[in-house]
């Protein structure tokens, strides 16, 4: 870009619905939106800065490929309105509202903070983009998972499907025996139909133990995984 470096800093919100996001100038809640077919939800933005701050807000249905989510400009989500010019110390609201789809539709809001033009050429800028989560289902299913481990290549091949027709939202994960992985460990959504893998070393155990629970439902996910050889 001529005269400035733009930087964006990507801000994936998965946190519990009830709490609140603050992002420097920026305060977003909730951070995850359960709607009931054929009700609006609520979002609510708050600037916190001494400056008026512009965003976009972009509805997205939200599909897996493997381990990425793969977004595209949604028909069915509506988030009025779609562009929001916040003055210093105000707060706005967002209706968000989607067709009823059964049994679950999942989403993504994208909020993007856009560039003020009063801003000097020659300084950085910090643009906040944040990423919320939207589910539609008149009541959330249990989650309906299969765990599988394959050894091959000098590791394991840990998996996780989902069998059911709610997302899962896993944290809490871990994989015991001494196996120390950044991937096996962090907020993970897998998606209805969806699977995903984790990469991890192999110690030559007959099976993997880990630890896990979906933050939707509260439900444990733990296993004891044979590892196929």
């Amino acid at each position: 870009m001529r005269g400035a470096a733009l930087l964006i800093a990507l801000l994936s919100l998965a946190f519990s619905s009830s709490m609140t996001w603050a992002a420097g100038t920026l305060e977003i809640a909730p951070t995850t939106l359960n709607l009931m077919p054929g009700e609006a939800g609520l979002l609510y933005v708050k600037n916190n800065s001494a400056a008026p701050v512009a965003m976009q807000i972009q509805p997205m249905d939200w599909k897996q490929n493997g381990n990425a989510d793969v977004l595209s400009e949604s028909s069915a989500l509506i988030a009025s309105p779609p562009f929001l010019r916040i003055a210093p110390g105000e707060r706005q609201i967002v209706r968000v509202f989607a067709a009823p789809r059964e049994p679950e539709a999942d989403y993504r809001l994208v909020m993007s903070e856009l560039p003020n033009p009063a801003h000097r050429a020659s300084v950085v800028n910090v643009l906040l983009q944040f990423n919320i989560p939207v589910f539609v289902t008149a009541e959330p299913q249990k989650p309906q998972t299969v765990w599988s481990a394959e050894a091959g290549n000098g590791g394991l091949l840990l998996r996780l499907q989902n069998t059911g027709t709610s997302a899962v939202k896993l944290d809490d994960f871990s994989v015991s025996k001494d196996i120390h992985s950044p991937a096996a460990r962090g907020l993970i959504y897998v998606l209805p139909g969806a699977r995903h893998e984790w990469r991890l070393p192999d110690d030559g155990s007959a099976s993997v133990q880990l630890s896990a629970r979906d933050a939707r439902s509260g439900v444990s996910l733990d296993a004891d995984i044979p590892v196929q050889r």
